[in-house]
């Protein structure tokens, strides 16, 4: 097609289209210049300004800094000072020298460079010895040792000592309460510590009181040395407008921070106080002109670079936005991968919940199928099919708990809130009790069970008794849920030695010759929701998160769990963990079966008060405890009961047995106010809490309100009447 345009005009028309362009890429750098020279011309007048908040930032910083490292230094020592105080015998020492031994042993533990006890008759305990009315301690009468506190001492050569203290409770020595503990530490030494001297950048630190006197003082190039730094300044210094030494001692006065600016010889200085946290003290920070300056200039100089580099950011977008971008494709990427991995979690939760649906559904269903059988044969000749009907109610009833149980410690221990407390401990003894609690079901199935304890040479070990048993309870529980009848299980425990001083290898293996698992399902064995076949198919009801469970505590506890198994052959758990080892006498062997004679306590003319807000559980407490000769007065909530003690005769209860969350008062609240009726006969009545919160840390709230011990819901009537008996004494009959 024929152009409608003479030639020469496609180029005419390209050098019309650059136009545009040109005037733009013009029009840009002149914007880029003129920014750039206001911007230069902005950053000159604002200097002088910057030079005033750069050195109140950063004093401040550099005081906030000191004052926190200053603070945690004093933290420390009183922590330490905590540390020393749990060092005292609980038991008084037999003499003076066990007791300044003690004391000397903490003091060089914790390096004091003081370190005293004091007690109610004002007697001063020291490593040295113990004084009585001794002149040269009369400054711990000036301590207040009802709280922990800091405080300050200036000894006879003007020597500043900072004193921490703390109170002390419950311990007596040679026969006197202890009211604290005290420790001093050097001025010079926080000093040291603190590093309160820059001799380079000519930054000098000092912790002062608020009348001025000086509590931590480092030398001043400038200022001539003077016991009161508002003295030295006033007479040295020429304060610039709007500083002033009053100024000052107005501010410390009302708990607010400044800074001054004045000079000193010839030199300007700048000085930042601010109040030390939780003391009362100042910490005061002083700069010299010059090294804010060198700070200004090298700010000016680092300004004008960036000015000057602002034309080259152009290009850096570029290469920000092609970041960006693959950046972006890259996290999508693990959206991606992330939102597969969430939807496998949400399958193995939807079938863990598709499982847990069914197994819940069937003890639930055993428990109102068989109630409602026995509500039908009410008569007495049916009792005998009435008591099977209440037979398996009750096995209903615990496996629903244990489902219950077993989704409470999962929780806990994705929470963290799982802890492993280790106390002395029998080896021997929780496998015996292994063998105690397996027997029933054992011999149920006709199965053998066999524990080899011969490779144990040192039996008492220190460790978490109640998650030990924990781990061995389920493991051998699935040996025996996993083996058919007439089966074998065997549980062989050894020990080798160990690097660790003190300490021993424990390996403990479970075997069994029941129906194994898949080589797939072996290496997923430990994750939560995992089962290989649902309970629908097996008929072996589980949650899938018994071997989770146990491999945390496992870990927690510093071991290692594997297993070996194969289909249709048998499994073996082999737990390997180390423990400390307490010397004892105790003999390795093979764990036999024992027996135990039963009794039946009898409490008759013993009288309970029972605080439960649930009618139905205050029925069912009411009618185990007269089935054992326990008369029975109950309370709704707790403050009914602080009421009903306060107006009772004396020995008209024995004992409390006290619920926990109630409403109006709480149990934990109401055995305090119990505890705390000065003069009743009911201060120091037992108290059992008996309350369905049941985690070991439940049990410790409920000592340390006051209460004497701790029943879980639902109650586990062994388990009543042995608290029971150990708080009442009891007659007994076979």
């Amino acid at each position: 097609m024929k152009s409608f345009f003479p030639k020469g005009t496609d180029r005419l028309r390209r050098g019309i289209a650059l136009v545009p362009a040109s005037i733009l890429m013009v029009v840009v750098l002149l914007v880029l210049i003129v920014s750039t020279r206001w911007f230069m011309a902005s950053s000159q007048n604002a200097t002088e300004q910057s030079v005033h908040n750069v050195s109140e930032f950063y004093l401040k910083e550099l005081s906030a800094q000191t004052g926190r490292q200053m603070q945690d230094n004093l933290d420390y020592r009183m922590q330490d000072l905590y540390a020393a105080v749990q060092m005292i015998p609980t038991s008084d020492p037999a003499d003076e020298a066990s007791l300044t031994e003690s004391i000397s042993s903490a003091s060089d533990a914790y390096e004091f460079d003081f370190y005293a006890l004091a007690d109610e008759n004002g007697t001063v305990y020291t490593k040295d010895g113990i004084y009585t009315d001794e002149p040269e301690f009369a400054f711990l009468s000036d301590i207040d040792f009802t709280r922990p506190n800091i405080s300050v001492n200036r000894d006879s050569d003007a020597q500043n000592t900072i004193l921490i203290s703390v109170p002390i409770q419950d311990l007596q020595v040679l026969g006197s309460p202890l009211k604290g503990g005290v420790i001093g530490i050097r001025a010079a030494a926080i000093s040291d510590r603190l590093s309160l001297q820059n001799d380079e950048d000519l930054i000098f630190s000092n912790v002062i009181l608020k009348d001025g006197s000086y509590i931590v003082k480092t030398p001043h190039y400038h200022l001539e040395e003077m016991d009161n730094v508002f003295t030295a300044l006033k007479t040295q210094a020429a304060f610039q407008k709007g500083s002033s030494v009053e100024q000052m001692q107005q501010n410390m006065q009302e708990g607010k921070s400044g800074i001054l600016s004045y000079y000193l010889k010839g030199s300007l200085h700048y000085t930042y106080y601010a109040p030390a946290e939780e003391t009362g003290w100042y910490l005061t920070t002083t700069i010299h002109y010059g090294t804010i300056s060198t700070n200004i200039e090298t700010v000016r100089a680092t300004i004008t670079k960036n000015s000057m580099i602002q034309l080259l950011l152009m290009l850096a977008v570029v290469s920000a936005v092609s970041f960006v971008y693959f950046w972006q494709r890259k996290r999508n990427e693990i959206l991606r991968l992330e939102k597969v991995q969430a939807e496998e979690n949400s399958r193995a939760k939807s079938l863990f919940l598709s499982n847990m649906s069914h197994d819940i559904r069937t003890p639930m269903n055993a428990i109102i199928g068989f109630t409602n059988l026995a509500i039908q044969y009410e008569s007495a000749p049916d009792r005998g099919r009435i008591h099977d009907y209440l037979l398996k109610i009750r096995a209903a009833g615990t496996h629903l708990l244990g489902l219950i149980n077993d989704v409470l410690d999962m929780s806990r221990i994705e929470s963290g809130k799982m802890q492993i407390e280790t106390a002395p401990c029998s080896l021997f003894a929780v496998l015996q009790d292994m063998d105690t609690i397996l027997q029933g079901q054992i011999q149920e199935k006709g199965q053998t069970l066999q524990i080899d304890t011969s490779g144990i040479r040192n039996g008492t070990v220190c460790c978490d008794r109640l998650h030990f048993n924990q781990v061995l309870l389920n493991l051998l529980s699935n040996a025996v849920k996993f083996t058919p009848q007439g089966g074998k299980i065997r549980l062989q425990a050894s020990q080798t030695d160990c690097s660790r001083s003190g300490y021993g290898r424990y390996e403990f293996r479970i075997r069994d010759n029941g129906i194994g698992m898949t080589p797939e399902f072996a290496r997923k064995v430990f994750e939560p929701f995992e089962r290989e076949r649902s309970s629908t198919v097996s008929g072996i009801q589980g949650t899938g998160l018994g071997m989770a469970i146990t491999k945390n505590l496992v870990d927690l506890m510093g071991g290692t769990i594997r297993v070996e198994t194969r289909l249709h052959e048998g499994t073996e758990f082999i737990i390997q963990i180390e423990f400390a080892i307490r010397e004892d006498g105790a003999q390795a062997g093979q764990i036999q079966p024992q027996e135990q004679a039963a009794e039946k306590p009898d409490f008759t003319g013993r009288r309970i008060l029972l605080v439960e807000d649930n009618e139905l559980n205050r029925e069912i407490a009411s009618e185990i405890l007269s089935q054992y000769g326990l008369e029975t007065e109950t309370a709704e909530n707790g403050a009914i009961a602080v009421e009903m003690l306060a107006h009772a005769q004396a020995g008209e209860f024995d004992l409390v047995l006290m619920d926990v969350q109630m409403p109006v008062m709480d149990g934990y609240t109401a055995t305090r106010q119990i505890r705390a009726q000065k003069g009743s006969p009911y201060a120091g009545i037992p108290i059992i809490a008996m309350t369905a919160n049941a985690f070991e840390e439940d049990k410790k709230d409920a000592v340390s309100c006051g209460m004497n011990g701790h029943i879980a819901k639902p109650i586990d009537v062994d388990v009543l009447l042995k608290i029971l008996t150990a708080v009442l004494p009891a007659d007994t009959s076979v």
